[in-house]
């Protein structure tokens, strides 16, 4: 269960991260695949959870609504940001799985 005002646990975390690599590395945009998830979140009622992860999404992108799931932190932020710019889907993949392994071990 996620502590205090998180909205995901560090094992949720981790999965989340895995199934975005998985499809980054199939050349799926990751505001997509975020898209996707967090609407399905809504749908299931957790609106005051992730309204603002959406928000996020849909005036900053993918980032920003990692950002405002405590995924990762602003300098991690800055770092992915470069990456899906220069659309390394291997890179970015590669990355976001070595974020899920370190969410495994906290």
């Amino acid at each position: 269960m996620a502590k205090n005002n998180e909205i995901l646990d560090a094992s949720e975390k981790a999965r989340l991260l895995r199934a975005v690599a998985f499809q980054a590395q199939r050349k799926q945009p990751v505001d997509e695949v975020l898209l996707g998830y967090v609407q399905g979140e809504l749908q299931r009622g957790r609106r005051k959870e992730y309204r603002p992860v959406m928000e996020a999404l849909q005036e900053n992108g993918a980032v920003a609504s990692m950002l405002a799931l405590g995924l990762i932190g602003e300098e991690t932020g800055i770092l992915l940001s470069k990456i899906i710019e220069h659309k390394d889907h291997r890179l970015l993949a590669d990355s976001l799985n070595a974020l899920s392994d370190r969410w495994e071990s906290a």
